[in-house]
This record gives C-alpha cells, structure tokens and sequence, in this order.
C-alpha cells in the first residue's frame, strides 16, 4: 500500500461561492501512479467545507440561500452544517469513482481568501 500527499491552493471570490476541485483531485491522483484506493481531500481551515455535489446553477444558487439563513450575522458556526472540512472517495481504475454530474466543490463560508486544500491518496 502507497501514500501520496500534496496540498493545493485555491481562491475564493465571495462568500458564499463554489470553487470546483474535481480537476485538481483527479490530476494529483493521476500523479500519484496509484490505481485503486482511497482519496481524501481536506480543508484545514473551518471557515469553508468540502461538498460532493452537482455544480448546477440552481442549485448552488438553493444552497447559497440555505447557507445566508443559517448564518445572518456572518458567523461561520451555523454554516459549516451544510458540509464537512474533508470527504473521502473511492479511485476506481486510476479514477474517482463520483456519480455521473458530481463533482467535488469547496464552498467558502466566510470571505474570500486564500486557501489549502489537502489531498491524500492511499492504495495501490
């Protein structure tokens, strides 16, 4: 069994918004040369959550909503219910293995910044 670890960087523009990692994560596990595994990707920042999901419009518009209801003081604490700082999926074949419109989304909860994306990928 292999390990492979990298950290990538992103931008917010807003908060709410989404920023798409699916490309990030199926490169560095195309990098990685494991086939078949685990992949976990990881904010270590709690003011933003990991979300697999569609990135259709209306959606995202439904789950902006939600997030400036739970949160109408700007206060990040509510807002992180709508997701989780990590997620973990399966590489498939030297693929995530995500259903056919998912895609894996970092939502910032609290202003546009600067963050780190962990992902780590372990198997074979």
């Amino acid at each position: 069994m292999r390990t492979h670890q990298v950290e990538c960087e992103t931008k917010t523009k807003a908060a709410p918004s989404f920023v798409d990692l699916t490309e990030d994560i199926q490169k560095a596990l195309g990098e990685s040369g494991i086939s078949n595994g685990q992949v976990t990707v990881f904010s270590p920042d709690t003011t933003c959550a990991i979300l697999v999901n569609e990135r259709e419009s209306g959606l995202l518009e439904d789950i902006k909503r939600a997030i400036v209801r739970l949160n109408p003081n700007g206060d990040e604490g509510h807002a992180g219910m709508l997701g989780a700082t990590s997620v973990v999926l399966p590489a498939v074949d030297g693929q995530l293995r995500l259903g056919m419109w998912q895609r894996v989304l970092l939502v910032e909860l609290r202003e546009p910044s600067q963050r780190s994306i962990v992902i780590q990928i372990v198997g074979e």
